[in-house]
């Protein structure tokens, strides 16, 4: 099957703080960056996100804050829209889950137990005696018996495994370091994932659209017998499972992740009549909880409408370090996105999020390192560029020839490379930022050695497939040189020899501002 167009999916933030520099470089930046590519070489695509706010996370910041739950996830819920639009993140429909969305979920669930997909089974939970309250994934700290590093009680982010109250390491309360719990038993919701062992090895059998690392872990996964996953838990903090069997008990965050999502597919075909059934979901998300995505997801995925929302492609990126320690909301170790939009344009910072992008390997941020390589690579570059482009067509007097097909070749070969790095197939954000850097030079050199009339208009040519191959990661700057060269408003590919002997403002692509964008709230 070729897939005429996508469901593109965001990681869907957890409202206990805005979105940072480690959450925008990662997969919001790569889902954005793949959707405009795919637009622009006429695949239609369809970008979706929602606030994930019944998380552990947000009632354990709440608790710590000493704010209402609900109050805290709707301000960072409108603080996490408008990064995304800072950011020229271009979602379609970003969603906060309310009664529809609730009742579409929990139902989703009453489905899959009375057709026997998920099971009433007892499962291990953290409980306190001295508060009589159950506690959550975010609600108990300790370790990995895996990796040991440090984790919550589902998932270790590190390695991607699987932790529950039986097999955490010196467990304790997250906010008051307390170690007075015991484990309780309770019946609970269960996806038995060793029963579908069968779909979840054909899937990733017939399907290798994913990156390395998230392969290796559904490998490891299959190579063991498979665990026994929660669906619901004993709790007050998420959608109520509100069924007879299950009384007190709310769906676990995780497994409604994937429900949510479904029901995201489904507004989406809603709201735009070019979605058929040839469109395919790709999901883009941080290595983190990609045992979820994986495993658990998949697993269900496979019981509803014949597989039919499986996932074509899954893009994962590795962390993103903050002077080589995880960025970390929680800890209070970040720089805001919003707060960098500050101090540094927003297209400068796509690039260089791209160019040091933690796409295969953890990479590290630091700001002064940001403006640096930025001020010697892409400004520079573009400095040179327009100094020497703006004096030699002001000295211009003859009219320019024709685009010749050798210049021609050079631009078309040069661009397509650098979109190829936006595909499923080759997807690479570094490896497009670099080439965009090796095309600069290119027309820097040219510029430089060359005075004669047919290299300046193969000069034009080259700058015309700059700005198309740069739209996807810098989409302000590269829009307005793509206009500023041809006349036309909107980006395209379907341009050839229309060039306006102008001059280029330095201004594009810089990397400080003058006029910073509104403050955070």
């Amino acid at each position: 099957m070729t897939p005429t167009g996508f469901i593109i999916t965001l990681p869907p933030p957890t409202p206990n703080g805005g979105l940072h520099v480690g959450h925008m470089s990662g997969p919001f930046l790569a889902g954005d960056v793949f959707a405009r590519a795919a637009r622009l070489q006429g695949q239609h695509s369809f970008v979706t996100c929602y606030s994930d706010i019944n998380q552990s996370y947000v009632r354990v910041t709440a608790e710590r804050q000493q704010r209402d739950p609900e109050t805290l996830y709707r301000y960072w819920t409108d603080d996490i829209i408008k990064t995304l639009k800072l950011y020229h993140i271009d979602v379609a429909d970003y969603f906060l889950p309310e009664e529809e969305a609730v009742t579409w979920v929990r139902n989703l669930f009453h489905q899959l137990y009375q057709r026997g997909v998920l099971v009433k089974k007892h499962f291990p939970f953290f409980y306190s005696e001295k508060e009589q309250i159950w506690h959550d994934e975010a609600g108990i700290s300790g370790h990995c018996p895996v990796c040991l590093a440090a984790c919550k009680c589902g998932i270790c982010e590190a390695c991607g495994n699987l932790t529950n109250a039986e097999t955490i390491i010196k467990p304790r309360v997250t906010n008051s370091g307390s170690t007075e719990v015991t484990i309780r038993h309770s019946e609970v919701l269960v996806l038995e994932l060793e029963r579908f062992r069968q779909p979840i090895t054909q899937f990733y059998q017939q399907n290798k659209r994913f990156r390395q690392r998230y392969q290796w872990l559904a490998e490891d996964a299959l190579s063991t017998i498979l665990p026994d996953f929660p669906v619901t838990m004993p709790g007050n903090w998420g959608i109520s499972m509100a069924h007879a069997d299950f009384p007190g008990q709310v769906i676990n965050a995780w497994p409604e992740v994937m429900a949510e999502l479904l029901y995201s597919y489904q507004r989406a075909i809603e709201r735009d009549p070019q979605l058929n059934d040839v469109t395919v979901p790709v999901n883009f998300f941080g290595f983190d909880n990609s045992y979820f995505y994986a495993v658990v997801h998949v697993a269900m995925l496979s019981q509803i409408d014949n597989g039919r929302w499986l996932p074509w492609a899954t893009m994962i990126n590795e962390f993103y370090n903050l002077d080589h320690a995880k960025f970390s909301t929680s800890n209070n170790h970040l720089v805001w996105a919003s707060d960098l939009a500050q101090r540094c344009s927003v297209d400068a910072i796509r690039f260089y999020a791209a160019f040091n992008a933690p796409g295969f390997e953890k990479a590290n941020f630091n700001e002064a390192d940001m403006m640096r390589v930025l001020e010697n690579s892409l400004e520079k570059s573009w400095l040179n560029i327009t100094a020497a482009w703006n004096q030699k067509a002001a000295t211009c007097v003859t009219p320019l020839p024709p685009l010749s097909a050798t210049w021609h070749q050079i631009g078309e070969s040069a661009r397509q490379r650098i979109l190829a790095s936006y595909t499923l197939e080759r997807f690479h954000l570094r490896q497009a930022a670099e080439d965009l850097l090796h095309l600069m030079k290119f027309i820097e050199m040219t510029l430089s050695q060359y005075h004669d009339a047919e290299s300046l208009r193969g000069v034009g040519w080259l700058l015309q497939c700059f700005s198309q191959a740069a739209w996807p990661l810098m989409p302000q700057s590269s829009e307005k040189l793509f206009h500023r060269l041809t006349a036309i408003d909107q980006m395209t590919l379907n341009t050839t020899d229309f060039l306006h002997l102008c001059d280029l403002p330095s201004s594009f692509f810089s990397t400080r501002i003058s006029d910073p964008p509104e403050q955070r709230g």
